[in-house]
């Protein structure tokens, strides 16, 4: 059983779109580093959470992140599973959409595009493309999407980093709270 905080101001998505314009990029990066905390904090329990994305972040009553929505999460090292019929394409791994392989590498592909979803001000991933043209062009194409204008250089650089094509070159998601957390170190001083 995961019992769970109330979050009574909804799902991070929800928030960010009705928000839109109005967020400041400090409170971007807070959410980015919360979200990292909390998937760091899985990690060190080797939780698969396979379904990193906004929507599957709520905001408790002083409006910190919180990751939800377990249902698909696995507490092997690596998972395989044969089924993409249901799953969110635009936030999978390219390993995941080839050879149906998760692991906590996977979800630091998925919380890359978890900050892209941030920047971007709750838009969906992807613009424009269906799913079988985002697998096509992330496993095909090795395509990687730009971070939105007003994101940090140093964000949009981790960001990258979680987007590498080979897992073992992906950071482990302490790495990215820590390298984050500097980060918001620095815009405040």
């Amino acid at each position: 059983m995961l019992v769970m905080e109330v979050c009574p101001n909804g799902s991070l998505v929800s928030y960010l779109r009705k928000r839109r314009g109005n967020v400041p990029l400090s409170e971007k990066l807070r959410f980015a580093i919360e979200a990292s905390d909390g998937l760091a904090y899985l990690e060190k329990k080797l939780c698969i959470h396979r379904d990193i994305a906004a929507r599957n972040c709520l905001l408790s009553a002083k409006f910190e992140i919180k990751i939800s929505d377990f249902g698909m999460s696995d507490d092997k090292v690596i998972v395989h599973d044969d089924t993409l019929e249901k799953v969110p394409v635009k936030w999978l791994a390219p390993e995941t959409l080839q050879d149906k392989i998760y692991s906590l590498k996977t979800d630091v592909w998925s919380y890359g595009v978890l900050v892209w979803e941030i920047y971007a001000e709750g838009a969906e991933p992807y613009p424009g493309l269906t799913r079988l043209q985002t697998r096509a062009k992330i496993v095909v194409q090795n395509y990687r999407m730009e971070m939105p204008r007003d994101t940090p250089k140093s964000v949009a650089e981790v960001v990258y980093q979680c987007w590498e094509r080979d897992p073992a070159r992906r950071p482990e998601m302490s790495k990215i709270f820590r390298m984050l957390k500097e980060i918001g170190e620095r815009s405040k001083a």
